[in-house]
């Protein structure tokens, strides 16, 4: 299977795993709704520097190697970089031009592989941590190659690192709640003109975004904005110090 996790990550899962867990306890929901063959983007919000590693650790817990997007300073992290590239983590140069993230992704597609992609490009800058107004990539990739975006929500890494630090709570068992949702259908978007088709990327942008939203909300118990929070045309993008320094637990 092209899923299958790599020896790298097995070890990684093997070895690292059971510190990971002792801190984070990452609770998995809905994974009969990941395909069994075929390459696939999952698409979760985005709600901490540490998504990353949960969303991988979730991914390989159930027997799926995933490519995780992750911008490239993460990477470039002495030893951790390392570390991070040899358990898949794709480095993305958010100073190259807009498309070349998502050659890669194309490519990683045509061979089989899940892809791991967030919909924001970024922390969402909503200052309750709902999800922000979703960018273009994964509609794209969707329309050009076809391949099944498959939304998830989390819920609890916030708490683990917040947004716009690198400081970890060391608390044992800390809860991250990860809910695979079933594949979002845009079969009636696709046509030769794949993201050509303006109208077709608005749409299945906007369907992707409520998939993610709708199932935030489920584990949150909330109601989202009903106006995306929009980091273009929004004042105080990044929330104040007090949440940054001291673990952004947002209520519902």
């Amino acid at each position: 299977m092209s899923h299958a996790v790599t020896p790298a990550s097995h070890r990684t899962y093997r070895y690292l795993g059971p510190i990971f867990a002792h801190f984070v306890d990452v609770q998995v929901e809905g994974e009969e709704n990941l395909p069994a063959e075929g390459g696939f983007v999952l698409a979760p919000n985005h709600i901490s520097n540490l998504d990353p590693v949960g969303i991988w650790y979730a991914m390989v817990s159930h027997g799926y190697q995933v490519r995780m997007m992750a911008k490239k300073e993460m990477l470039d992290i002495p030893v951790v970089g390392a570390w991070f590239a040899s358990i898949g983590l794709v480095p993305v140069d958010r100073g190259s031009h807009p498309g070349a993230s998502l050659e890669v992704a194309t490519q990683l597609l045509a061979d089989g592989q899940c892809v791991g992609l967030y919909p924001e490009g970024t922390l969402t800058a909503e200052p309750g941590y709902w999800p922000m107004r979703a960018k273009t990539g994964a509609a794209r990739l969707a329309l050009d190659t076809h391949a099944p975006i498959i939304p998830v929500a989390q819920w609890g890494m916030q708490d683990v690192m917040p947004r716009y630090s690198l400081r970890v709570s060391l608390r044992s068992h800390q809860p991250s709640r990860v809910r695979i949702l079933p594949a979002v259908d845009l079969s009636d978007l696709y046509s030769d003109r794949g993201s050509q088709d303006h109208g077709a990327v608005e749409e299945a942008t906007g369907r992707i975004f409520r998939a993610i939203t709708a199932g935030v909300e489920a584990l949150r118990g909330g109601t989202a904005p009903e106006t995306p929070f929009d980091p273009r045309t929004s004042r105080g993008a990044k929330p104040a110090k007090k949440d940054r320094d001291r673990g952004g637990r947002a209520t519902s």
